[in-house]
């Protein structure tokens, strides 16, 4: 008797120690559900809550704070991800003005893209985009005053070069 007691304490312990694992819903497997996808987009940032108002006559507050996100050129809308790659885009009225081309990850079962590369194009020329401190000589993807001596840094709009 005491070795099927022993037999079944042995069982039930190996079987809490084993990890759980939930059911996925169909269509999802491991891949496709914790794997971004890099993908490259072309438009501009717009205000969705404004955009929503304009296509859809949503009731937008008179005072609203921007929501921004990214219109592609196809039509479809994204939200941003706030990150160091794409600070600039939320602080910099400049960069929402200009047509861009925003390379990054777009998350699984989700419309939200993560910039990690920012771009504009200008009559059909597309240029690199960075923050400069002619002081410290530093780039920078933030126009946030400088890391090194704190003071301004500058727009910089350089043509890329064309790769052979």
């Amino acid at each position: 008797m005491t070795g099927v007691v022993l037999l079944a304490a042995i069982i039930w312990f190996s079987s809490a120690a084993e990890p759980r694992t939930e059911p996925k819903p169909a269509g999802v497997t491991a891949t496709n559900a914790a794997t971004p996808q890099e993908i490259q987009l072309r438009g501009r940032v717009v205000c969705l809550e404004e955009e929503m108002h304009r296509l859809f006559q949503t009731d937008l507050a008179v005072q609203h704070e921007h929501l921004f996100g990214f219109r592609a050129d196809d039509g479809k809308y994204y939200t941003l991800l706030r990150t160091k790659f794409s600070e600039a885009l939320f602080m910099d009225q400049r960069l929402r003005e200009k047509e861009l081309i925003l390379k990054g990850r777009l998350f699984p079962n989700t419309q939200i893209f993560e910039p990690i590369t920012l771009r504009s194009v200008r009559d059909g020329v597309v240029y690199e985009l960075y923050y400069y401190c002619t002081i410290c000589d530093i780039e920078s993807v933030s126009p946030a005053p400088c890391a090194c001596c704190q003071g301004p840094v500058e727009l910089v709009e350089k043509p890329l070069r064309a790769s052979h």
